[in-house]
């Protein structure tokens, strides 16, 4: 197929700009880390060290608090694998312990946090993740009934997005969600 004049940047020159733009950017662009695994060791009761490994770099972050869920998905939807850590402790607007859900991102092959939940909508019991987002077991207050429900990334945290399902016992929940009880 032959050239146009009309089209000036179908000629050659660009051709070759556009295919420099291309190495330009892959050369620019943050390291993509295609080994990272997120991984957590307990230590004790009330101490887990969450650890990435990337290559032969191994980074660390203690969780000085009882983890009761470990997952690891891409929350946010940049590509890249976070974990998602279930813990148990308490917050500056929720004082009384409960089950929270924090979540880390892998940072030029360090560990850092992403978002650290105080409280996703109702008091949590237990959570997986599906298709990024967190679907969580959560105690109604009225009755001692159990939703399901989704949260998902937006933009900084989750946020609720809808009832999945609502059950009357826990081990309901946990077949429903095809997941281990705690």
């Amino acid at each position: 197929m032959e050239r146009s004049a009309s089209h000036p940047w179908q000629s050659p020159l660009c051709d070759w700009l556009a295919v420099a733009v291309i190495v330009m950017a892959a050369m620019l662009a943050p390291v993509q880390v295609w080994s990272q695994q997120f991984s957590i060791e307990h230590k004790s009761d009330s101490l887990s060290m969450l650890k990435l490994q990337c290559g032969n770099h191994i980074a660390t972050w203690e969780l000085p608090y009882p983890v009761f869920r470990f997952e690891t998905a891409d929350v946010n939807g940049d590509g890249s694998v976070d974990a998602v850590v279930g813990v148990y402790k308490s917050s500056r607007f929720f004082p009384n312990p409960s089950r929270r859900v924090f979540i880390f991102k892998n940072f030029d092959g360090d560990i850092r946090p992403l978002w650290l939940s105080s409280r996703l909508g109702g008091e949590l019991y237990d959570f997986t993740v599906v298709d990024g987002n967190i679907r969580a077991i959560e105690v109604m207050t009225c009755g001692g009934d159990y939703v399901i429900n989704d949260y998902a990334w937006q933009g900084f945290g989750m946020g609720y997005v809808k009832q999945v399902a609502a059950f009357n016992n826990l081990e309901q929940c946990y077949n429903f969600l095809n997941i281990l009880p705690l």
